[in-house]
């Protein structure tokens, strides 16, 4: 079971030429690895990270399961749940054969920095891909 560690950071990002402000809860972030048939894309080694996001004047969060697998340079959308545990989609860790997505750059930010700063990258960044430190 990841370590909870419930660090909150404002955000603030462009949609749609428009600034918006989220407050982001980071609830855990881990390295993972999956064993998986070479059908489905084979074994999946990355980072995963777990974060609840409060857009603007919202009352609840929407919960996100994110994770960026060795040598991506983004933090992909895995799960999202809404208000209530609405279940939007979920995909299971590291799945790339769907349809992806992700969040705005600046939350891909904090994720990259709290890896650096738990030790478990070695590279990690912007248009840098994923190393893993040495586990």
């Amino acid at each position: 079971m990841p370590e909870t560690i419930e660090q909150r950071h404002t955000i603030r990002f462009d949609h749609n030429g428009e600034t918006l402000e989220a407050v982001a809860t980071v609830k855990s972030i881990e390295r993972r690895e999956e064993k998986v048939s070479p059908l489905v894309g084979g074994d999946r080694i990355g980072l995963e990270a777990h974060m609840l996001v409060l857009l603007g004047d919202a009352t609840e969060p929407v919960s996100y399961h994110l994770s960026m697998l060795v040598e991506e340079t983004d933090w992909t959308i895995d799960a999202k749940f809404g208000p209530g545990s609405y279940p939007h989609w979920s995909h299971g860790f590291g799945v790339r054969y769907l349809a992806t997505k992700g969040l705005p750059v600046e939350f891909d930010d904090v994720l990259n920095a709290l890896a650096k700063e738990r030790g478990l990258a070695e590279q990690i960044g912007r248009d840098t891909p994923l190393i893993l430190a040495r586990a």
